[in-house]
């Protein structure tokens, strides 16, 4: 029985171009098996790195590139038509020759020096900004495991480093375990502040519906975006007011869930009409909101302070370069050093906080 295991590394689906990854003690047998080449020797044949024009499939099957890579043992990647029905051929083809397919997962686990690395590889695929996919690079090519073998280390003769460099880290985890799902930002405040059209001034296109009626915004409306290259989701929530409409309280409940929920707050409040009681309330409910003063474009009937709110317009754009920065440094106030490790899913955080409690116990 031959030991060779095969991937498709490209998603499901119709495409270009499809990849098929087989690797494995006897994967360059199995894909000479089933590799028909148009001229030249068998694939077997073939130094490394060198690209084949071939067939693979039953009947005619289906056009493939083949190229061998590496040295012993050989890993060997077919390039097909994308689409179910040439990519179906070209696996058939390969199991009927001996390979098991299994997961992509399993090829990157393979190809890669440690467990860490292998997840790295794996949340890289899902980065949804360019900032976050350098940090998992960074991840990808060692930096977090260099981090835990210094930590481990220093250990035996200086523990105090050791958990100095551990809570670093568990700090960097703050920004890390935010790369593929980003940030939760809310909008709140009371209705017709402008909090519909702020969203839709930050995102870049209308997204939430804009009227001058109170109560428009029932449900939840999200949009993804970024600031300074950091993943986030802006959404925005029902005006709160006390009211007898049973579907906008039910919104208004559910914009309070999602305020809880969050990692930053907007607090929305309109420039051009006084403060109301129900302002200065949701003032005190979120103290650690960023303040949003919204209608300068509108005579102002209240001076904020400048220190603690940012003046905006979301209908001209006014301050919103300044927002932008501002909602951007209250997410990431430390940004990782490039190179540094950064922990990027939970189980790492875990495993850290038991190091350091171990370290502290043996102290």
């Amino acid at each position: 029985m031959s030991l060779a295991f095969l991937a498709i590394l490209t998603p499901q689906g119709r495409g270009a171009v499809a990849v098929v990854r087989v690797w494995g003690p006897d994967a360059l047998a199995v894909a000479d098996a089933a590799f028909r080449p148009n001229q030249g020797a068998r694939l077997a044949k073939t130094p490394a790195n060198r690209p084949r024009v071939g067939r693979m499939g039953a009947g005619l099957g289906d056009e493939v590139v083949a190229v061998v890579l590496g040295f012993e043992p050989f890993e060997v990647e077919i390039q097909c038509h994308g689409g179910p029905v040439p990519l179906a051929l070209v696996v058939e083809a390969l199991t009927d020759a001996g390979a098991k397919v299994v997961e992509p997962g399993r090829w990157v686990e393979s190809a890669s020096p440690s467990p860490i690395a292998a997840q790295a590889r794996v949340d890289l695929a899902e980065a949804p900004t360019v900032r976050a996919a350098e940090i998992l690079m960074d991840q990808m090519q060692g930096a977090l495991d260099a981090d835990l073998h210094r930590a481990a280390a220093l250990a035996a003769n200086n523990p105090i480093g050791a958990i100095e460099l551990l809570d670093e880290l568990v700090r960097r985890s703050k920004v890390g375990c935010h790369l593929i799902k980003g940030w939760r930002v809310v909008l709140a405040g009371r209705p017709n502040v402008g909090k519909s059209r702020l969203l839709n001034a930050l995102a870049g296109f209308d997204r939430a519906i804009v009227t001058a009626t109170p109560g428009t915004t029932r449900d939840v409306v999200t949009v993804r975006t970024a600031f300074d290259g950091w993943p986030v989701e802006l959404a925005d929530t029902a005006g709160l007011r006390t009211t007898a409409d049973d579907v906008e309280t039910a919104g208004i409940a559910l914009a309070r869930a999602r305020q809880a929920e969050a990692d930053l707050v907007l607090l929305i409040l309109d420039g051009s009409e006084p403060l109301t009681s129900f302002d200065l309330a949701l003032i005190d409910t979120h103290p650690e909101a960023l303040h949003v003063v919204n209608k300068a474009d509108l005579p102002r009937a209240w001076e904020p302070d400048p220190a603690s709110a940012l003046i905006v317009s979301a209908e001209r754009g006014d301050g919103l370069d300044l927002l932008v920065a501002a909602i951007a440094g209250r997410l990431v106030p430390g940004p990782p050093p490039a190179g540094s490790g950064v922990p990027f899913r939970h189980e790492h955080v875990i495993y850290i906080n038991k190091f350091q409690t171990k370290l502290i116990e043996n102290w």
